[in-house]
């Protein structure tokens, strides 16, 4: 097997530095082209698509348009803040029995789901409501 490139061990290092929960291709970009001073887009895009082959990161929906990934680890829900963006992790899955349910009105076998709560994060609150 090839040695990775510079830019698959960035990408790598900043999952496992575990500094945010979810990143987006951009921001992924972003910061390894900081790092190293220069790393092309698709080659990000690649070691993305490698790691997450891999079974080390997953693709998360947060419904803001951008496919994000985060580190795999045990299954969990996330809360997206609709003023800033800020995402967090709620622990746990919050639908937990659910899977018969659904499989018991539409004969579907769950493999997987992903939840997206939206709402205002604390400091969004905070500022909305000291504005009113």
């Amino acid at each position: 097997m090839a040695r990775p490139s510079p830019v698959t061990d960035a990408v790598r290092g900043l999952f496992l530095a575990h500094e945010r929960h979810a990143w987006s291709l951009d921001e992924l970009h972003e910061s390894v082209r900081v790092s190293l001073g220069s790393a092309d887009y698709s080659t990000v895009f690649r070691a993305v698509s490698s790691l997450e082959r891999e079974g080390l990161i997953d693709r998360i929906e947060l419904g803001d348009g951008k496919a994000h990934y985060e580190i795999r680890d045990e299954h969990h829900e996330h809360v997206r803040c609709d003023s800033c963006g800020r995402v967090a992790e709620v622990p746990g899955c919050v639908l937990d029995g659910a899977s018969a349910g659904v499989r018991a009105t539409t004969g579907f076998v769950v493999t997987s789901h992903q939840i997206v709560f939206t709402g205002l994060c604390a400091e969004c609150a905070s500022a909305r409501t000291a504005r009113l």
